[in-house]
């Protein structure tokens, strides 16, 4: 039950993150969110820049394809298998979602007079950046336990943070950008654990790292001595 509750909210917050979009098309908030992005330009410094592209060049769409693709490997091998599927359908599933809703909703960026660097492409809203980071910061949270899991849910926090922030520092965004990139994050990690959590697919991925011997001897029924 607590799956399908996962995957039905996550389909809502994929609807609430295209409304979203819609949204931010709107002249009012986007008069409001380009004030926002002349007002960050009186922060601007050479600190502050360097340390928003570095945030930048974290995030960017290469690295998430890299941890979709290296990460699942070691966890497998760790026999850590459904974190492993977690983690590659949670990475791409972020992109895809931004990638899906930046295409849908076709926002423009803002003005060209606010760009410390050029972005990846014309469309703005959601932002591929922020979706990256925050998926990144829940999986920490998902994939470490114990007394790391606190410290390590603070990291991903305060990444998702400052790519975020970076983003709209650098001009290249708007606030609702980011938003919706870290909300089309969320959305993929509750359709993916819902998935993986339906009894079927945890099952599979159970049997999976049971030798087929493990499992034939555990679907048999012992046989009582009858004397």
């Amino acid at each position: 039950m607590a799956s399908r509750v996962k995957i039905i909210g996550g389909v809502l917050l994929l609807a609430v993150v295209a409304a979203l979009g819609l949204v931010a098309k709107t002249s009012a908030v986007t008069s409001a969110d380009i004030r926002l992005d002349e007002h960050l330009v009186a922060l601007r410094n050479p600190t502050f820049t360097l340390v928003a592209k570095a945030a930048t060049l974290a995030a960017q769409a290469a690295v998430g394809v890299a941890v979709a693709v290296v990460l699942p490997v070691v966890l497998w091998f760790a026999r850590r298998r459904r974190d492993a599927l977690l983690t590659a359908c949670l990475m791409i599933g972020a992109l895809a979602i931004a990638f899906a809703v930046k295409t849908l909703v076709a926002e423009h960026r803002p003005p060209k007079r606010l760009w410390v660097i050029p972005p990846d492409n014309a469309m703005s809203f959601p932002s591929g950046h922020a979706a990256v980071a925050a998926a990144f910061a829940l999986l920490l949270g998902m994939l470490l336990r114990g007394r790391m899991r606190p410290l390590a849910i603070t990291v991903g926090v305060i990444f998702a943070g400052v790519v975020s922030f970076a983003r709209v520092y650098l001009g290249v965004h708007y606030l609702l950008d980011v938003g919706g990139g870290c909300l089309a994050a969320v959305s993929a990690a509750l359709l993916v654990s819902g998935f993986l959590d339906l009894p079927r697919i945890r099952r599979s991925l159970e049997d999976v790292g049971t030798p087929a011997s493990g499992r034939h001897h555990a679907g048999r029924t012992p046989r009582v001595p009858t004397g």
